[in-house]
């Protein structure tokens, strides 16, 4: 049975001071009390190094690097560093809720195999968490955990939790194949160590600040069309080894995901490639099978959904 004293909460720390001291105190006033809270300052500034020295003395860690590390190089100290049972991976400008912790630690209690545990996201605002939340969760293996996110669940990176003996037996983040969407292959990594299983909370417990300078908001770094479609790759081999329901699924929505990726993620490819060009370049890669673009651009809005919840529905359990 894991209690909270078994989860150990890492903070990635490098030059929001104010918005580090929000997070580090929706932490500190969680139900489930306990968790040992790290704040891994890289590269730190003064003001956040005066922060993780004000929270010494709450009973907070202080880890000081001496050389910036990307959020991928803090995950791979955390993979390095991590001694308790649960390790939590914390950003430094998202709050979550007061239960959250509470909540991973029924599911870790409830689920043996469980390697992964996230939350669904809420954009960033001003009001306080609802205390109306429920503990309903997406359980999925690697392959469907692929295809929730494949076919856009919501889910977040920040503050996920992992089994630390998953997280240390995992591959380490692949930051010069993936960029910035190396998130998703981390994640999976760690849910597929001896065939474990991931749950994504559908109450949104984990708040994602959107704010001036947030990298992930900075497409001009990425991801490039290679990385992206690397991801894709990714994607049709867990989800064609999942079975044929989930094999089609992939050639059914694969064009629109195409799209999507091209859209919304690879405007630093806008300027030197035509979207005709990205998508042969898909297609060279075996990720636009013949049939996926027109079934792509006839199956539109609800029919596309609706055909896709046939042939993929997550099982949703109780916590």
């Amino acid at each position: 049975m894991y209690t909270p004293q078994d989860i150990q909460v890492f903070f990635f720390a490098h030059n929001r001071a104010e918005f580090l001291r929000q997070a580090v105190e929706c932490y500190l006033h969680q139900t489930a009390r306990g968790a040992e809270l790290v704040i891994l300052a890289n590269a730190p500034t003064d003001d956040v190094v005066q922060v993780g020295r004000e929270y010494e003395k709450k009973g907070v860690k202080l880890m000081l690097e001496p050389k910036p590390l990307n959020v991928y190089g803090c995950a791979q100290r955390c993979q390095e560093t991590a001694s308790r049972a649960i390790t939590v991976m914390a950003h430094d400008d998202d709050l979550v809720h007061p239960a959250y912790l509470e909540t991973l630690l029924k599911a870790y209690n409830q689920i043996p195999d469980l390697n992964v545990a996230i939350s669904s996201m809420q954009d960033w605002d001003n009001a306080p968490f609802s205390p109306d939340y429920h503990t309903r969760c997406a359980l999925l293996d690697e392959c469907e955990f692929s295809a929730y996110i494949f076919l856009g669940g919501s889910f977040t990176y920040s503050s996920a939790s992992y089994k630390t003996q998953a997280l240390r037996q995992a591959p380490r983040p692949d930051f010069a194949r993936y960029g910035k969407v190396q998130d998703v292959p981390f994640m999976l990594g760690v849910c597929g160590v001896d065939n474990g299983k991931a749950a994504v909370l559908q109450y949104p417990f984990v708040k994602y600040r959107l704010h001036e300078g947030q990298d992930c908001q900075t497409f001009s770094t990425g991801p490039t069309a290679a990385q992206w479609l690397e991801l894709d790759n990714l994607h049709r081999e867990l989800m064609c080894r999942g079975g044929s329901r989930l094999r089609r699924t992939w050639k059914l929505n694969t064009y629109h995901r195409l799209r999507i990726g091209w859209r919304d993620w690879c405007l630093c490819e806008h300027g030197k490639m035509t979207f005709s060009s990205y998508l042969a370049a898909a297609r060279q890669k075996g990720l636009l099978p013949p049939l996926s673009r027109a079934a792509g651009l006839l199956l539109r809005g609800g029919l596309r959904k609706r055909i896709l919840r046939r042939l993929f529905t997550p099982q949703i359990i109780s916590l």
